[in-house]
């Protein structure tokens, strides 16, 4: 990807990023298309040379790897594997699709998400019938159920992208119901739509959508996320003009605790998007440490160009706001591809903090590490764990596991990768004779 490639300004929203984690979440473009393949590294494989889209990826308290993603077919098969920590993928399983719809029912994006103990659900939006398809699995992921088709009130109709999805076991705005499975999605469509999705093992449960209003022309990518009381936090970017015109900016909408009513959920959010900066590519990351929002900023204030720093902002539960950012890198225009990105990943159980993004060149993108141990106090030196190769498409997805170790999986021209986070070796220096 990218020897700086002009997109359409118009382009819809992509970038799916899950937040990721056991038991509370789950927590995503053409770039310049080399013929050089990837280069393989001990800690990298490529997972399908057929993948369709991303892989959204999810580890568990012991380090076990979850992943969903489209292979091509007509329609496309949802896949999805369990992956050893440490390990590779052996088994992947195609999940059916309903059977009454099989022949226009593809999926968009589909998502591994974790719950209870040994509970595990592949959620699958469908843009071309307006539902949502599931399957649970309560061995771990070995085995699944048959698929459960939910119609979500036509909010994932037209061009809808799914950009996260968020798992709570027991949503707060419920009262006195018992925990189970709520699904909270993020989609564009083309602005920005949220939908509370009871599973079929509420009784009479029926979802809740809506659409935000107010929230600018031209709303890109969404990335959802709990904030420490419990109630998600939804963060956009919008696109300006390009070039020395208006900025791209990154806004967020918080649902208040006040008004947390399944009943009403547009009044329980706040009504009107507040500003988090100027940028594009926002993703979000909640746990232990509390809320985090990494973006691709603007490197001046003249704000020309595309932006190309790296940030990351914590977030402040008192105040709603996200606070003062953390820039880890800083590349260069011809480092960087306009809509693709990295992420940002929290451990469930550690609250490490881990940063993925790209680095774009002539052959291809190297995949960067940052890691937090502290809440974002502090952050390591960068740690180049992959390279991508040629064609690299959308964003990364990361599940970090505990001591800087955890899943990567990103797409290609040859396929969907994954890789380990071990650093890659630095080559051998040539001596002269």
């Amino acid at each position: 990807m990218r020897a700086q490639i002009v997109k359409d300004r118009r382009r819809a929203g992509g970038g799916s990023r899950l937040q990721r984690a056991l038991a509370l979440a789950a927590s995503a473009t053409v770039a310049c298309i080399l013929a050089a393949a990837p280069a393989q590294a001990k800690n990298l494989y490529n997972l399908d040379p057929s993948a369709d889209s991303g892989g959204q990826i999810v580890v568990d308290s012991a380090g076990n790897g979850y992943v969903a993603w489209l292979r091509k077919g007509s329609p496309d098969l949802v896949m999805f594997c369990k992956i050893p920590a440490n390990g590779r993928c052996a088994n992947a399983i195609n999940l059916p699709l309903p059977s009454a719809n099989a022949s226009n029912g593809g999926t968009d994006q589909p998502f591994a998400v974790l719950g209870g103990t040994n509970q595990v659900w592949v959620i699958a939006p469908r843009s071309v019938l307006g539902d949502i398809v599931y399957w649970a699995s309560l061995d771990g992921g070995q085995t699944f159920g048959p698929p459960v088709d939910v119609t979500a009130a036509g909010d994932f109709a037209d061009k809808t992208t799914v950009s996260d999805v968020l798992l709570e076991p027991s949503e707060p705005s419920i009262g006195n119901t018992p925990p189970v499975a709520y699904f909270d999605i993020a989609s564009v469509n083309p602005g920005l739509g949220y939908s509370w999705l009871p599973s079929n093992l509420v009784p009479g449960g029926n979802p809740t959508s809506f659409s935000f209003a107010n929230t600018g022309p031209d709303v890109a990518t969404a990335a959802l996320a709990e904030q420490p009381n419990g109630y998600p936090l939804e963060a956009y970017s919008t696109l300006g003009s390009g070039g020395s015109g208006s900025p791209d900016q990154v806004f967020f909408f918080r649902q208040t605790a006040a008004n947390g009513s399944v009943a009403a959920l547009p009044d329980a959010w706040t009504s009107t998007p507040t500003m988090a900066g100027l940028g594009y590519l926002p993703a979000l990351t909640s746990g232990p440490k509390g809320l985090f929002l990494a973006y691709e900023a603007y490197v001046t204030e003249g704000l020309s160009g595309i932006p190309s720093a790296t940030d990351v902002l914590p977030y402040d539960q008192a105040s709603g706001m996200f606070g003062t950012a953390t820039t880890l890198a800083v590349d260069g225009p011809q480092n960087t591809s306009l809509g693709d990105g990295g992420t940002i990943n929290e451990n469930a159980t550690t609250g490490e903090l881990g940063v993925i993004w790209p680095k774009f060149g002539g052959s291809g993108a190297v995949m960067r590490l940052w890691v937090s141990t502290n809440g974002g106090a502090r952050w390591s030196g960068v740690r180049n764990v992959a390279k991508g190769g040629g064609g690299y498409t959308g964003t990364a997805a990361l599940a970090m596991n505990a001591k800087g170790g955890g899943f990567l999986a990103f797409r290609t021209s040859s396929g969907l990768q994954i890789a380990n986070l071990a650093q890659l070796s630095k080559p051998k220096k040539k001596h002269k004779h």
